[in-house]
């Protein structure tokens, strides 16, 4: 769907893709490997992911509260991010279901170095489903970016949301003819 929005709407607007963008890369890019790369342990995974909890919490704190004061197109946005996160919670959940079986798996085992190799096995290949999410992410939000700048919502979130017609202005009838 296309509005004709003002600049000053469209920065509101960029908003949560941009702090989206900023949890991807410092939390998930920079600090998860640099925690685990330091030798931090279990600490390396738990820190980064609190951090980002803690982010997607406020773009849940923020969307609800924009919800009665925010323009709908920058409610339309922060609510994009907000459902953009649930896919980044799922693939958390599947990380950890892989880290839980890897952990079951290598309590049986008695000699302890097979557990180690294990254990780390199950960590690397647990890893996987969060960065691939994250890199998918990337390219969304990329992508959300753009629709803002251009005035963009996409058509499931306004169906899902539907705007009143002064919400969402058309470009004016006359500039489509000339």
């Amino acid at each position: 769907m296309q509005c004709n929005i003002n600049d000053g709407v469209k920065r509101r607007a960029k908003s949560p893709h941009e702090l989206f963008l900023f949890n991807l890369a410092v939390f998930h890019l920079l600090a998860t490997p640099a925690s685990i790369a330091l030798g931090i342990g279990l600490w390396g995974f738990v820190i980064p992911l609190l951090l980002s909890g803690s982010v997607m919490l406020y773009t849940l704190f923020r969307t609800r509260q924009c919800r009665g004061s925010c323009p709908w197109f920058v409610t339309v946005h922060w609510m994009l991010a907000l459902r953009r996160y649930r896919l980044l919670l799922i693939a958390y959940a599947i990380t950890a279901s892989i880290l839980a079986l890897g952990w079951l798996l290598t309590m049986g085992m008695a000699q302890h170095t097979t557990q180690e190799i294990m254990r780390t096995v199950f960590t690397r290949l647990s890893v996987v489903p969060t960065l691939l999410m994250v890199m998918v992410m990337f390219v969304m939000e990329s992508g959300a970016i753009v629709q803002v700048t251009t005035g963009q919502i996409p058509e499931a979130m306004a169906d899902r949301f539907p705007a009143r017609e002064d919400d969402c202005p058309k470009e004016a009838e006359s500039d489509s003819d000339s």
